[in-house]
């Protein structure tokens, strides 16, 4: 049924049928009588012709570097329930690896008339990212889930994963593990917090640092297992910054007969289900994927409303999950 249809069924014009769907003046009775037509036949307007319409729109972007990583996919998930819930829609921007991707996007983006734009991960914190947003998008509310942009319109919600990567390291410490390794994918800004992290309770607790970079993958976590124990045969526990290379870790380790935690304690990042659906389940940091998804989404929400006391940046804790990859405190 279109807007003519309703119109001809209610017996008003065309024009009253828009100011009651748009909360436009109606009297009473007239709003009533038509709102029941539009009940009756469970009418949805076109957002697309709305926005047109009015040049607004109740859409929303996610941009991802890849929608595949289960970090990723677990925020951008929360974004869109909770922005669906709060009646905007959403569309998926997938850049498939490619960072050069995002400037396409956004200036597609600005002329579909989109009213902000989420970006998932430290990875877009660079100052090409900055140079695409301040260029083609610098007046809509920008929200970075895991990062944080110094610009006007850019708002952050992150976790602490310095201090949740400290504590897991100083709690192997604090289990007698003294030659605790650590390993790490990128040059990301959040790989880097979960470095400092580790090299803080390194420091304080007097030991020696023990870095190592890998794919992260599974065949990436096997190979660099197996390159630490050649180097260090002595290491007695091991950190990564994503779970999905700690499990290649308990794959190498099972190989070459070490005794998860006994000989060699493993700790992943992230929390995902690749902690429980491997053997011995992995113990692991929880740095808030689901609780950032649903905060960054609060937080746009409250800028297109046009609040004024919006936070521009928002820290979340993070906490040790505790499973059978980790030993007993002393």
């Amino acid at each position: 049924m279109t807007i003519y249809d309703i119109a001809r069924e209610a017996g008003v014009s065309i024009a009253t049928v828009s100011r009651v769907m748009n909360g436009g003046k109606v009297g009473k009775a007239t709003r009533i009588k038509v709102q029941a037509v539009l009940d009756s036949c469970d009418y949805q307007p076109s957002q697309v012709a709305k926005g047109l319409a009015t040049r607004q729109s109740r859409c929303v972007a996610v941009m991802t570097m890849d929608i595949r990583d289960v970090h990723h996919a677990a925020i951008a998930y929360e974004i869109e329930r909770t922005m669906a819930t709060a009646g905007y829609s959403t569309i998926l921007c997938n850049l498939g690896g490619t960072p050069a991707r995002a400037g396409e996007y956004l200036r597609t983006l600005n002329a579909q008339q989109i009213i902000g734009v989420f970006f998932v991960g430290s990875i877009f914190v660079t100052p090409q990212c900055r140079e695409y947003i301040a260029k083609y998008v610098p007046n809509i509310p920008i929200l970075f889930a895991n990062a944080v942009l110094p610009l006007p319109n850019a708002y952050g919600v992150l976790s602490d994963e310095e201090d949740g990567t400290y504590h897991a390291v100083k709690r192997l410490a604090q289990a007698g593990r003294r030659n605790i390794a650590f390993v790490n994918d990128d040059e990301t800004e959040s790989e880097e917090h979960k470095l400092n992290g580790y090299r803080r309770a390194i420091r304080e607790y007097g030991l020696t640092e023990r870095c190592y970079r890998a794919e992260r993958s599974i065949e990436g976590g096997q190979f660099v297992t197996t390159h630490i124990l050649q180097q260090d045969p002595n290491t007695d526990a091991i950190v990564f910054s994503e779970d999905t290379t700690a499990v290649g870790c308990l794959h190498a380790l099972q190989v070459t007969g070490k005794r998860i935690p006994d000989e060699v304690a493993v700790i992943g990042c992230n929390n995902s289900v690749y902690c429980t659906i491997c053997y011995p389940q992995l113990t692991s940091i929880d740095n808030s994927l689901h609780e950032t998804g649903r905060m960054a989404a609060k937080q746009m929400i409250r800028l297109l409303n046009h609040e004024s006391d919006v936070e521009k940046t928002i820290c979340l804790p993070c906490r040790l999950v505790l499973r059978d990859t980790t030993p007993p405190m002393l």
